[in-house]
């Protein structure tokens, strides 16, 4: 007789089995009886543990979002933090391919269902982009908010383009691309504010 798995054990195969599961079969095409058989748990341990699948698509997307939040603040020494924090990102990503496919990719659309999207926070760049509003660095006419929340989705969308096939382009180039369309960058004032 095999000994049973301990309760932390069970929970984080579950985990590593919904992950896998979601990222090639999508939530849709999964079920909780899936993930507890790919575990090689029971039925009942993945009701112990989590309500439904979704709640395990949560939990993964929590830790995901976690994670890239950890990888862009360990740069903060960086003489260009903008690129600092966009190759943590785009490392993050190639580090974690299946985790951030799952929390940014198709899986958004089915959590949707079932609860909140969870997506990455634009407070931090909206703070950083009114300090270099009132330092008078960038437009004052730039939405701080609105450009931050579109400079997120536009990173996580050619993030995902890019895990489809890491081939179409050097991650190099892929973070380059991203420093140089970030609003810290591109709402930069073209002359001098008059004083």
């Amino acid at each position: 007789m095999m000994p049973r798995p301990k309760l932390e054990d069970a929970r984080s195969r579950l985990l590593v089995s919904g992950l896998g599961l979601f990222s090639s079969h999508g939530s849709e095409r999964v079920n909780s009886n899936a993930i507890a058989r790919a575990a090689g748990l029971g039925i009942g341990t993945f009701y112990f543990h989590f309500a439904n699948k979704y709640a395990v698509l949560w939990e993964l997307q929590l830790r995901t979002l976690a994670g890239l939040r950890a990888a862009r603040a360990a740069p903060r020494d960086s003489a260009d933090p903008i690129r600092a924090t966009v190759a943590a990102a785009v490392g993050f990503a190639r580090e974690h391919a299946e985790a951030y496919l799952v929390c940014f990719g198709r899986e958004r659309a089915a959590a949707a269902h079932h609860g909140p999207v969870l997506c990455e926070s634009s407070r931090p760049i909206a703070e950083a982009l009114r300090v270099l509003q009132a330092t008078g660095e960038i437009e004052l006419a730039l939405d701080a908010e609105l450009a931050a929340r579109a400079y997120l989705s536009m990173e996580a969308g050619l993030i995902l383009w890019w895990l489809e096939d890491p081939k179409r382009a050097e991650a190099d180039a892929l973070v380059e691309t991203l420093v140089r369309m970030h609003p810290a960058r591109t709402g930069r004032r073209t002359a001098p504010p008059s004083r």
